[in-house]
């Protein structure tokens, strides 16, 4: 009598046992799934870079603010640092004007200031015979790091160009170089050079990306 009552018991015993571990299961792979959800992405390689390769440096908006001083590194070994002075010159007059501030670099008021949204931070030095604050940005390289130091922190840069224009071409593209209606915050670096008694026979103007404010 007793053995004909288990019998139907063992197929639920069965089911109840497999379906114990089924729903262990699902709650291992649910634990799993969130642990990875709350795991930051940055711990994975491939997390937010998209086919750039991650630097491991973090960027954050700034408030703009007036650039007091320029660092640059190109992977040519340029190493420029140089103190900013503030002009109220817009680069055509500066263009004009003979080398002998040499030594300085100026940050034009009219500008955008560094961190800004919009506009072109606009940066220019004289070179005379013996060269001047800008001339090393002759050797700067795509990819490059350009940084302003401002009081509300420093803001970086990533070289896209560098190129040299003679008067008539500087002219020409002046118009979207110095221009604040546009230009999204970049950074335009300018070493007016070969100055011949009436005007500059060469100019290297680098321009650079805004990156933001280094986090770590």
């Amino acid at each position: 009598m007793s053995s004909t009552a288990s019998a139907p018991a063992a197929p639920l015993q069965r089911f109840a046992a497999g379906f114990g571990r089924f729903s262990a299961v699902l709650s291992a792979l649910g634990l799993l799934l969130a642990v990875a959800l709350t795991v930051p992405s940055s711990w994975f390689p491939f997390g937010g870079g998209g086919d750039r390769p991650s630097t491991g440096t973090t960027y954050s908006a700034m408030t703009p603010a007036a650039p007091v001083r320029l660092a640059a590194a190109g992977v040519s070994g340029v190493q420029l640092v140089a103190p900013l002075v503030r002009s109220a010159t817009a680069p055509r007059e500066a263009l004009r004007t003979p080398p002998d501030d040499a030594p300085l670099v100026s940050w034009w008021s009219g500008s955008a200031k560094a961190g800004a949204a919009r506009g072109q931070t606009i940066l220019l030095g004289h070179a005379g015979a013996t060269g001047g604050g800008l001339t090393d940005i002759a050797d700067l390289a795509e990819g490059d790091v350009v940084e302003l130091l401002t009081g509300e922190g420093t803001m970086r840069y990533e070289v896209s160009t560098v190129r040299s224009f003679d008067p008539a071409d500087l002219a020409r593209v002046g118009i979207s170089l110095f221009k604040q209606d546009g230009g999204a915050g970049r950074l335009v670096l300018l070493s007016a050079e070969g100055w011949d008694g009436a005007t500059y026979q060469d100019s290297v103007v680098v321009t650079a990306a805004p990156l933001g404010r280094p986090s770590d």
